[in-house]
């Protein structure tokens, strides 16, 4: 059995001060709420503010996931709320799409339009809570639309609404579904965060390393590609949209998965916050200190839930959590103990929830700030793996960046090469896990997890049949006025900010496949990214009316 961490430093049997040599309180760790940030932001911790305690929701119609965010709300989630798209509306196309109609609602909700939102949230506030919905690059500008029309159809003031809406634009590359062309994904990121900034909204954008790890990059990996990914994102933010960094800054969170290496995690987050802040002071020159804070959620690994002996989960989700709250992050969610079965069933969320709870008020770790710091163990692992993600970053750099990276094919190699050898190790007990390759029991003893089913053959086609027939009931007029002005305005090129025009166009409930068909028929690309339908508006002739 190996005993080294994921990325191959050799752990010793015993740590003493010689193992961080150099080591200076204020330059490397600092006092909570300080510089370098290693210890968290806020210098009473989770005394001043609790983490955000939250399941992830997704499955069947928008009626059905409505009803599963209330359900969450009894049981404990607190402090926000967090959504999937389905694998339909990842891919902006819509529940009646000929791919769509037996895969709508089925592993995440499906939100091809406002009329889908508006049945998600109905009876929900939009302020009080955070507000999260996850799933893809592809819907983000569209998800935010949705937040902006609604809030404007019930009369909120958007000041007060917050959360995460938006995706980075490399998910398809670490792991998650899309199938839009990295260019344009790049471009309609790069107008959302853009029209937040300029609008003063406080919805910020995911740069996800979750997906990567989840694909099987390992921590220092992990570190060095979501510094590269924010690198990219802000200086595009500064240097072609014109905007300061420290408007840019307020925009980013990291979504980081933890696994079960309880130690290695921790010190993975601490050399998180320790590495943007030296980012944000040194190289984008931040002006204040809270651009060098950034903001930080976990969501214990799904990974590492394994099929087999299904309750061994609930021990590997108590001590991610517990990791993840030593950690000192801003939002936690949990994977289930039949995560690696289905979503979660009422029982698994139920104790889900109840670890985060039961870490959060029994165990006392929400007592002391960072109350790992100063062992010799954990500092120098914060070292190690600070140290290593550097490295991985600098390779970044020297392919030119991430975008580079993605379009060279490097990050595919690196995840390729990182799974390959933990398969291995596994295959040859260096590595070890219960259940899988040590201590297996016959499947006939194994305990039978209660299955939250969604069958595509019913609640799929009903999705898609029902959108069918409310695509009828719109104002088609108005749909063609609004699609003719985003079309006219998709030709206009990459700076030109294409946020106004979609927030007009989903108000007059212009779906997710319309909106983004032409999108992409502005682009030069097909309407349908399939290439199965056409499209059903005629643009050019009512774009050349409007004009005269």
């Amino acid at each position: 059995m190996k005993r080294e961490t994921d990325y191959g430093y050799a752990i010793k049997p015993v740590y003493t001060p010689q193992d961080i040599e150099g080591f200076d309180y204020a330059t490397h760790l600092g006092d909570p709420g300080a510089y370098p940030y290693a210890r968290g932001y806020h210098p009473q911790g989770y005394r001043s503010r609790m983490w955000t305690q939250r399941m992830t929701v997704g499955l069947g119609s928008s009626s059905d996931a409505n009803k599963v965010l209330k359900k969450y709300r009894e049981m404990g989630q607190r402090g926000g709320m967090q959504v999937i798209h389905d694998r339909v509306s990842c891919s902006n196309i819509d529940s009646d799409h000929p791919l769509g109609r037996r895969e709508a609602g089925i592993l995440g909700w499906p939100g091809s339009s406002l009329l889908e939102f508006e049945e998600l949230m109905e009876g929900i506030p939009l302020t009080g809570q955070s507000i999260t919905l996850l799933g893809s690059s592809a819907p983000s500008a569209l998800r935010l639309a949705y937040v902006i029309a609604l809030a404007q159809k019930r009369g909120d003031d958007l000041s007060q609404i917050h959360g995460s809406v938006i995706e980075s634009p490399f998910e398809n590359y670490l792991g998650q579904t899309d199938v839009q062309p990295l260019e344009l994904n790049l471009k309609l990121f790069l107008d959302a965060c853009e029209y937040v900034i300029r609008n003063r909204i406080r919805m910020r954008a995911a740069i996800i390393s979750q997906h990567f790890q989840e694909s099987g990059g390992n921590n220092a990996q992990a570190l060095g590609v979501v510094l590269s990914m924010l690198k990219e994102m802000c200086a595009k933010l500064v240097h072609e949209r014109g905007l300061e960094f420290d408007d840019v800054a307020t925009v980013p969170y990291e979504l980081v998965t933890v696994g079960t290496r309880f130690f290695e995690e921790i010190a993975k987050v601490r050399a998180l916050r320790r590495m943007w802040a030296k980012m944000a002071r040194e190289e984008f020159k931040a002006k204040k200190e809270k651009s060098c804070h950034l903001l930080i959620a976990v969501h214990t690994s799904g990974r590492t839930m394994t099929y087999q002996q299904p309750l061994n989960n609930i021990a590997r989700c108590a001590i991610q959590t517990l990791a993840g709250a030593i950690s000192g992050c801003t939002a936690l969610d949990n994977a289930t103990l039949d995560n690696a079965h289905a979503e979660p069933s009422e029982l698994a969320a139920r104790m889900s929830l109840n670890t985060q709870h039961i870490v959060a008020v029994e165990t006392g770790v929400t007592d002391v700030v960072d109350p790992l710091a100063g062992s010799y163990f954990v500092e120098c692992l914060t070292n190690k793996v600070e140290e290593e993600g550097y490295k991985v970053l600098a390779q970044i750099d020297e392919a030119g960046g991430m975008i580079a990276a993605v379009r060279g094919g490097l990050i595919t190699e690196m995840l390729r090469a990182e799974a390959g050898r933990k398969f291995r190790e596994l295959d040859k007990k260096e590595r070890l896990v219960v259940g899988v390759n040590h201590l297996v029991i016959p499947p006939e003893e194994e305990f039978e997890v209660p299955i939250q089913e969604v069958h595509p053959d019913s609640s799929a086609q009903s999705i898609a049949q029902r959108t069918e027939a409310w695509k009828k009931t719109r104002d088609q007029a108005a749909l063609a006025e609004r699609l003719s002005r985003l079309h006219a305005d998709a030709k206009k090129g990459d700076r030109f900010n294409l946020m106004p025009a979609i927030i007009e166009a989903v108000k007059v409930y212009a779906s997710a496949g319309e909106i983004s068909g032409v999108i992409r028929l502005g682009r030069g690309l097909a309407y349908d990214p399939f290439e199965m339908i056409e499209c059903p508006f005629e643009l050019d002739s009512v774009e050349t009316a409007e004009n005269g």
